[in-house]
């Protein structure tokens, strides 16, 4: 007798018919058999079959069931899996940016003061700069705004933070204010610290210059803005910001310009010194100055900026500091403004600074600069036309001596019609391990009609294996416009040479003449009286004489 057996404990189908002659199991010889055989053992022995198969079909559900509990727990697993991977990745990208940044909270650190500011154009300054330094990275020479400069000299000293002291400067202050002409205004920062001792405030004066630590109004709106352009990201904003994350009333300074006085002067003294003879890989900071010019519609104003290492302390290493200084400039309709700067700092000192410009219509914004200290030495100039028939002159004048790096960024936007700007760039390079930068921009876009830009970058180097690293830089959208641009690098020609000699000069007095001459336009140009251009002048021939380069100075 024969008999079915329905299949059990199993999701698959799998038929076997058990019989035979013998008793054993008999397999169906062909699968129209199999399913005439099947057909009628369902029929005889439904209920059977029926009760077989519902528990089957329970069981086999239950394995379903149980095969999708499994899987719904390797689907958690996998989502948790995936989750956590996200989350490490999201992690991973945030300890990222942490290190990326990590160096900027620490300057910021380092420069800040513990003291809270009531002052509300304080606080809006330190929020936006807080905001922005946490979106930024810290500056490597992999950045191309960076390249030619050892960022790393900063990013990997020990900052250490020293509180403003004018201990033992007075008799440096008083020889360092010595070429003021009598009738100028004075603001004074020791340390980035604003001195009430070497300043003259009048928040008074309405005919000419007027100081004030005071700001409202328009100007406390606009104070620690001018970085904040799209121009500026990443052309070296980066230390302006962490000057403007530091602010306090008493680094900041403005100057209100008021009428148009060919005997409106204003001279801004930044003296520095390190209270400690510092270790190798330590750099002092603390509080850095911001200064804010607001020259009103038709005024006129000669500044002379002055930084200097000062202290007389007779330690080696008093210059080995880090100063970060900010000015901010705007020019009203038919304002004037001449800036003259000389920076002379220690050779173990790190100076980054940055100038800000907005010129409205028909203003006039002239700079002459002279750069011989400091170790590393950086300025980021940026100049935005406001209005149409601007007028901009840029001179600089930089000389890198031994381990010395000279930078100037530069940049100026055009925006309106009929705007003129004129930059003229000199670097000497007198030794073998010196450095100079220069990396100039002009941008005239489609608007600016009918603009005339000039540009010419000269550098000479007086050493084999001496290092200048220059690129002028016109973009033109406009296409009614006159601009012209240039570079030269070499050292002294030897027809030149050979000329002065033939008057019957010696080579060194030749070679002396030659570089004396080299940056005598820049010096000429210079505002603030004979005795600060004097003043410039020796600066030049101290710094030449470090490094054996005799220079006679008619």
């Amino acid at each position: 007798m024969s008999s079915f057996i329905a299949p059990t404990g199993s999701s698959s189908s799998s038929l076997s018919v058990v019989g035979g002659k013998n008793g054993g199991l008999a397999k169906s010889s062909s699968k129209s058999s199999l399913r005439r055989i099947i057909r009628r053992r369902l029929l005889s022995s439904s209920s059977s079959f029926d009760d077989t198969s519902s528990a089957s079909t329970e069981k086999n559900n239950d394995n379903i069931n149980n095969t999708k509990t499994r899987g719904s727990r390797r689907a958690t697993k996998t989502a948790a899996a995936s989750s956590g991977g996200a989350a490490t990745a999201k992690s991973s990208s945030s300890s990222l940016k942490k290190r990326d940044n990590e160096w900027i909270l620490q300057a910021r650190d380092a420069c800040a003061s513990s003291e809270s500011s009531s002052e509300s154009w304080v606080e809006r300054m330190r929020s936006s700069a807080s905001k922005q330094l946490s979106e930024s990275k810290t500056p490597t020479n992999r950045d191309e705004s960076w390249r030619f400069f050892d960022v790393s000299e900063i990013t990997n000293a020990k900052l250490v933070r020293e509180d403003s002291s004018e201990a033992d400067v007075e008799e440096d202050m008083k020889a360092f204010l010595a070429d003021v002409p009598e009738g100028a205004k004075v603001v004074a920062f020791v340390n980035g610290r604003f001195s009430e001792k070497w300043s003259s405030i009048d928040e008074d004066d309405k005919n000419g210059v007027s100081i004030s630590r005071t700001i409202s109004g328009d100007i406390a709106s606009a104070i620690g803005t001018y970085d904040e352009d799209e121009e500026v990201e990443g052309q070296g904003a980066i230390f302006a910001r962490i000057n403007k994350s530091c602010a306090r009333s008493d680094n900041v300074a403005c100057i209100t310009v008021k009428t148009e006085n060919v005997e409106n002067i204003v001279y801004i003294i930044h003296a520095r010194r390190s209270s400690k003879d510092r270790k190798d890989g330590e750099l002092a900071t603390g509080a850095n100055a911001r200064v804010f010019i607001d020259a009103l519609a038709k005024s006129s104003v000669s500044v002379v900026e002055k930084y200097a290492t000062v202290g007389g302390s007779g330690k080696k290493h008093d210059s080995r500091y880090w100063a970060n200084d900010v000015v901010e400039i705007h020019l009203a309709e038919n304002a004037r403004v001449f800036h003259s700067l000389s920076q002379d700092h220690g050779r173990e000192a790190v100076h980054t600074r940055a100038t800000y410009v907005r010129q409205n219509e028909s203003s006039v914004y002239e700079i002459n600069e002279v750069n011989v200290g400091a170790k590393l030495h950086r300025h980021d100039l940026r100049v935005k036309q406001l209005g149409k028939k601007t007028d901009t002159k840029l001179n600089c004048f930089n000389l890198a001596g031994s381990k010395q790096t000279q930078d100037l960024h530069s940049a100026i936007i055009l925006d309106f019609e009929e705007g003129t700007t004129d930059q003229r760039h000199r670097c000497i390079v007198s030794s073998s391990s010196g450095k100079g930068v220069f990396d100039g921009n002009v941008r005239v876009n489609k608007l600016a009609q009918r603009t005339d830009a000039k540009q010419i970058t000269r550098n000479l180097l007086l050493v084999p294996k001496a290092t200048v690293n220059a690129r002028p830089n016109l973009q033109i959208i406009a296409d009614d416009v006159k601009c012209t641009h240039g570079c030269t690098v070499s050292d002294l020609e030897e027809e030149e040479l050979f000329y002065i000699q033939s008057r019957g000069l010696t080579k060194e007095i030749a070679r002396s003449l030659l570089v004396s001459g080299f940056g005598t336009e820049i010096i000429s140009g210079m505002k603030g009286g004979e005795k600060f251009k004097e003043y410039v002048r020796e600066t030049v021939k101290s710094a030449l004489s470090k490094d054996a380069v005799e220079l006679l100075v008619a």
